[in-house]
C-alpha cells in the first residue's frame, strides 16, 4: 500500500480542489454574516502559513489562538499546523491568571486574538504571563491600542502573501495542536494532538458511527473552537467538504435558531444547556426542517429534553461522550438497527441512559478496584479506561502520569456497561456520593430530577453528614410556573427507582446552575457555595 503520511495536508488539500465552491459562513453578534467559499479559505490559510514564516517563528513554534468560532479561526486551524507549527487553542473564559498560566505552560511564542479579547490578554500579561510571546496578531484589519509585544493586524499581515504554500510531508507523529483540560478535577493539563491522531479523529467524527457527515451536509458546531477542537467538527467538515456555519461571540438562542433555518443546517453540536435554551424558542411541529440530528455532549441530556425534540420537533438528539484526552470524541449513542422501531417511551429511555457505543478503533474497559474487568450487566460500576489512536498517552511536560497505565488512559469516570454493548457514565469518581457506605450516582439523580415537569436544570453534590458521612444535596432551577416541594421531589425520584435512603434531605433553589468555561455544570462552585 502507498505510504502517504496522515498529516494536515491530507485533510486540507481536497478543500481547494474539490470543495472550492462550498460556503463557510460566520455570524456575528450584530447579525451580520461573512461568507466565502472553501477556495478562498484555502488560499487565505496558505497566506497565513507564509505570514508566520515572515515573522521569523521557528518551524515548530507554538502559536496560541484566543478567539471565538469563526472563519479566521478556521484559517488558523489549518494555517498554523500546515506550516509545521503547533496551534494552542486558548479558553477565552479563563480568568487572566489562569490564562497566563496556560499560555506559559504551553510555550506560546505568538498569539492570534480577536479584537474584543485583547484586554483579557493584556490582563494576563500584567500578571506576569506571556513570558515567551514575541508576536500578538489581532484577527482584524487594524490593531487597537494595547500594551502587547509585536502587535500586528491579521489582514495586513497576510495581504500580499502567496496563496500557495509548499505541501510539506510533515511526519505523522509531529505535534499539530495543544488543548488544555478544563480543570474540573484540578489544574488544567496540556494534551498534545499529532497530525496522525487529528486525521484519524476527523475520519471517526465524519463516519456513520460518529456524527455522520458528508458533502451534502451543513454543520453548526456551537461547541467552542477553543476546546477540544470543537469536537473535531471543523477538521471533519473540511475533510469531507461539508458547508460550515459558525456563530462568533456569546451564544444566544435566537441567533442560533436563525442560523439553523437560514443556512439549512443538517447537523449541529453543543452541550445540553444550549439545546434547553433553544427549545424554549421553538414552536410548531417542524420548526427546523433541515436539521437531521443534534449531537449533545459534555453532560448527559435529560430524557425530557430528548423527548421534547423527538416528539415536538421531530429531531433526534444523540448523546456523545469524550474528553480533551480523547481528541475528544470517543462514543456516540446511535441506536442499533433493531432499536429504531421501539415505542417512543422505550426509545427515549434508551437514548437518555446510554453514553453510547465507542467510535471505531476506540476501546473501552470498565474495571473494579483490583483492575479486573467488571461484567457488563447494566448494574456493576467500575472505573472507565479508554485507549485508541487518538487517545493521549501522556500529558504535556509529563503531568499526571498516574492516569496512564499499561497502554490505557484512566478517565476518572465511573461507568456501567450494558449487556447490549452500550455503556453509560454513572458519575465522575469524585462526584459519586458515598452515604453510609453505599454509592449514589449524582448523574442518575440529576437526569431524574430534570425529567420533573417543574425542573429546568439540576445538579447534585455531596455535603458532609455526621452520621452518614455524605448526603446528596439537590440544586434545582425551577420552572416559571411552579416550584416543586421537597416532598414532590421525593415522590418523583421514588417513581424513578431511587430508594428512600438515596433521596436528598435538602433542596436548594437557584436562578441558574453555575457553569464551567466549556458549559458544563460547575460542581466545584456549588461545593464552595454549599459546604455543608
Amino acid at each position: 500500500m502507498m505510504d502517504i503520511p496522515l498529516n494536515i495536508w491530507t485533510m486540507f488539500a481536497a478543500a481547494q480542489r474539490h470543495y472550492f465552491d462550498v460556503e463557510i459562513v460566520t455570524s456575528f453578534p450584530d447579525d451580520s454574516r461573512h461568507r466565502y467559499p472553501y477556495g478562498q479559505f484555502a488560499a487565505r490559510a496558505q497566506q497565513l502559513m507564509h505570514a508566520l514564516d515572515s515573522l521569523g517563528l521557528a518551524e515548530d513554534a507554538v502559536v496560541g489562538s484566543l478567539a471565538w468560532n469563526g472563519f479566521r479561526h478556521l484559517e488558523a486551524y489549518f494555517g498554523v499546523p500546515g506550516s509545521g507549527r503547533v496551534l494552542h487553542t486558548l479558553n477565552l473564559r479563563l480568568s487572566p491568571t489562569e490564562l497566563a498560566t496556560v499560555i506559559d505552560h504551553g510555550g506560546d511564542v505568538a498569539i492570534l486574538v480577536d479584537p474584543d479579547l485583547v484586554p483579557l490578554l493584556e490582563q494576563a500579561r500584567a500578571l506576569g504571563g506571556l513570558r515567551q510571546v514575541t508576536h500578538v496578531i489581532v484577527l482584524d484589519d487594524h490593531t487597537p491600542e494595547a500594551d502587547l509585544p509585536g502587535l500586528v493586524a491579521y489582514e495586513p499581515l497576510i495581504a500580499g502573501q502567496a496563496t500557495s504554500y509548499p505541501r510539506t510531508p510533515w511526519a505523522e507523529s509531529r505535534p499539530l495542536g495543544i488543548c488544555h483540560t478544563s480543570g474540573t478535577t484540578g489544574h488544567p493539563k496540556g494534551v498534545v494532538y499529532t497530525h496522525r491522531s487529528t486525521v484519524l479523529h476527523a475520519l471517526g467524527v465524519a463516519s456513520g458511527a460518529g456524527f455522520a457527515l458528508g458533502p451534502s451536509d451543513c454543520v453548526l458546531p456551537i461547541v467552542p473552537m477553543f476546546h477540544g477542537n470543537a469536537w473535531g467538527v471543523p477538521y471533519a467538515a473540511t475533510m469531507v467538504g461539508a458547508k460550515q456555519v459558525f456563530a462568533a461571540g456569546p451564544f444566544t438562542a435566537q441567533r442560533v435558531i436563525s442560523l439553523l433555518r437560514d443556512e439549512q443546517v443538517t447537523v449541529a453540536a453543543g452541550v445540553p444547556t444550549i439545546w434547553i435554551d433553544v427549545a424554549g424558542h421553538l414552536h410548531g411541529p417542524r420548526p427546523l426542517p433541515d436539521l437531521r440530528h443534534i449531537v449533545s455532549g459534555g453532560a448527559q441530556p435529560p430524557s425530557s429534553l430528548i423527548a421534547r425534540y423527538r416528539r415536538d420537533f421531530g429531531i433526534p438528539i444523540l448523546q456523545a461522550w469524550g474528553m480533551t484526552e480523547t481528541s475528544p470524541l470517543a462514543s456516540v449513542a446511535w441506536p442499533k438497527h433493531h432499536l429504531r422501531g421501539l415505542p417512543d417511551e422505550e426509545f427515549i429511555e434508551q437514548a437518555a441512559s446510554q453514553a453510547g457505543l465507542p467510535v471505531p478503533t476506540v476501546d473501552l474497559s470498565i474495571r473494579d478496584g483490583d483492575g479486573a474487568e467488571v461484567v457488563w450487566d447494566g448494574e456493576q460500576l467500575g472505573d472507565l479506561y479508554v485507549r485508541g489512536p487518538w487517545v493521549a498517552d501522556s500529558y504535556l511536560h509529563g503531568d499526571g502520569v498516574e492516569q496512564f497505565t499499561g497502554g490505557w488512559f484512566r478517565t476518572g469516570d465511573v461507568a456501567v456497561g450494558s449487556p447490549g454493548g452500550y455503556f453509560r457514565i454513572a458519575d465522575r469518581t469524585k462526584d459519586l456520593i458515598k452515604s453510609g457506605g453505599e454509592w449514589i450516582s449524582s448523574v442518575d439523580m440529576e437526569a431524574a430530577l430534570m425529567a420533573h415537569p417543574d425542573v429546568v436544570e439540576a445538579a447534585v453534590i455531596a455535603i458532609p453528614d455526621p452520621k452518614w458521612l455524605e448526603r446528596p444535596l439537590a440544586c434545582v432551577v425551577p420552572g416559571e410556573d411552579a416550584v416543586p416541594t421537597l416532598d414532590q421531589i421525593h415522590e418523583h425520584l421514588t417513581a424513578h427507582g431511587f430508594a428512600r435512603w438515596q433521596l436528598p434531605d435538602r433542596v436548594e433553589f437557584l436562578d441558574q446552575i453555575p457553569r464551567t468555561s466549556v458549559g458544563k455544570f460547575d460542581k466545584k462552585a456549588l461545593r464552595a457555595r454549599f459546604p455543608a
